[in-house]
C-alpha cells in the first residue's frame, strides 16, 4: 500500500477509534465474500425488478474510458498531498450503484454523503448512458486540505450535477419539497440507526412508487455495543413492504406490489424506447463553498 496512505490510516485510527474498529471488522467480513456470487445476486435482482440487460451494462462499463479514468483518480487520491482524509466508496459498491441507475432509469436522483464524489461520478455516468436525468447531492463539505467533493466527478458530467453543502437534516426537506417527486434516493451520509432511518423516511415521502431506494454501508456495525442489530435499511424496507437486496455493503429496494412492479417495467421500457439526448441539455448549477 502507498506509504503516505498507511500513515494517514494510522492517524485516522487514533482520531476515530470506533471507525477504525468498525472498518477493520467490515474489511474482514467483506474479504470472505465471493464477489462473483455477489455480482450474480445483484444482477438477478436487477433483472427481476427492472427486466435489465445486466450483461450489456457490465460490458459497457468494463470497456469504458470512464472506468479507466476513475481508476486513475483512485491512484491520484492515494497520492494526494495532505495530512488526513477519509476514504471513498469502494469500486465494487460504486459499480453496483451504476448498474442500479442504468437498470432503473431514474430522471431525478438525490444522494447524501458525497465525500470526494466517487458514488456521484458513477451515478452521473449511468445517467449519461440513460440519456437523461439529474443528480442532486448533499454533503457537509470538505476541509481546505482535502480533495474537493468533485474529485471523482468527470468534467463532462459536472454540468448535470447540483451539489448542496450543508447538513442533510436542514437541506433535504426543502430540496425534496422543491423537486416534488424523485425516482431514486441513495444514502451514504451519517451511519447511525436513527439518522439512516430519518433519511429513508424523509426521502420516501417523495419517492416515486415505481422508483428505487439504495444505501451504502448496509452491512456494517453501527454501534459496537449492538454488533448484531439488524440493518436499518432492512428494517425500513420490511416495514414499508419494499423488496430489498443486500450485496456486499450495498442495499437496494423497490416496491413489492405486483401492480407497481408492472407499472415499473412499463416505465422502464417506455423510457428506453423513447430515449432522447436530454442529458446534454440539463442546466448547469453547482454550489460550492466560498
Amino acid at each position: 500500500m502507498h506509504l503516505p496512505t498507511v500513515a494517514r490510516l494510522v492517524k485516522k485510527s487514533f482520531r476515530y477509534p470506533f471507525r477504525a474498529v468498525r472498518n477493520g471488522i467490515g474489511a474482514v467480513k467483506f474479504s470472505m465474500l465471493d464477489l462473483a456470487q455477489e455480482r450474480e445476486r445483484l444482477f438477478a435482482y436487477l433483472s427481476d425488478a427492472f427486466d435489465a440487460d445486466t450483461d450489456r451494462f457490465q460490458r459497457e462499463l468494463e470497456t469504458s474510458e470512464f472506468k479507466q479514468w476513475t481508476q486513475q483518480r483512485r491512484q491520484d487520491l492515494a497520492g494526494f498531498k495532505g495530512p488526513y482524509r477519509f476514504g471513498s466508496t469502494g469500486e465494487w459498491d460504486c459499480e453496483a450503484l451504476y448498474y442500479l441507475v442504468r437498470a432503473s432509469r431514474p430522471r431525478t436522483v438525490v444522494e447524501t454523503g458525497v465525500c470526494y464524489g466517487a458514488s456521484s461520478s458513477y451515478i452521473l455516468e449511468a445517467l449519461a448512458h440513460n440519456g437523461s436525468g439529474r443528480l442532486y447531492s448533499i454533503d457537509l463539505g470538505n476541509a481546505p486540505d482535502e480533495p474537493p467533493n468533485d474529485f471523482f466527478v468527470h468534467p463532462a458530467h459536472r454540468r448535470h450535477w447540483l451539489l448542496l453543502i450543508g447538513d442533510s437534516k436542514e437541506v433535504m426537506p426543502p430540496l425534496l419539497e422543491g423537486l416534488g417527486q424523485i425516482d431514486l434516493f441513495h444514502h451514504d451520509s451519517l451511519h447511525t440507526y436513527e439518522h439512516m432511518m430519518w433519511e429513508y423516511e424523509t426521502a420516501f415521502a417523495h419517492l416515486n412508487p415505481t422508483g428505487a431506494l439504495s444505501s451504502d454501508d448496509v452491512g456494517i456495525i453501527l454501534k459496537l455495543s449492538e454488533p448484531f442489530r439488524r440493518s436499518p435499511f432492512a428494517d425500513f424496507c420490511d416495514a414499508h413492504g419494499w423488496i430489498w437486496q443486500g450485496v456486499r455493503n450495498f442495499g437496494m429496494a423497490v416496491n413489492g406490489s405486483p401492480d407497481i412492479a408492472r407499472l415499473r417495467r412499463q416505465r422502464i421500457h417506455s423510457t428506453g424506447a423513447a430515449r432522447e439526448d436530454r442529458f446534454s441539455e440539463a442546466p448547469t448549477r453547482v454550489q460550492r463553498r466560498a
